[in-house]
């Protein structure tokens, strides 16, 4: 998961003690709907995952990020 604390500290441009699982779009002044999809193709091509309509959706705060992309690591 370090690897994914990275990018998103990296898109969001936050600290690595910044980033809070309950942070949300409106918490991040960065985060609208272009850096969404920043994220979803950073994490897809760093990580070595393929996204899901449905887990892109559903990823509406940090916490859900983790959740999502930990479940597609198993």
């Amino acid at each position: 998961m370090k690897e994914l604390e990275k990018i998103l500290c990296q898109v969001f441009r936050l600290k690595k003690d910044e980033v809070k699982d309950e942070l949300t779009m409106n918490d991040i002044q960065v985060w609208d709907s272009l850096t969404h999809m920043d994220i979803i193709t950073c994490i897809e091509e760093e990580l070595s995952i393929q996204l899901t309509i449905d887990d892109i959706m559903n990823m509406r705060d940090i916490g859900a990020i983790k959740k999502i992309v930990s479940e597609k690591l198993v």
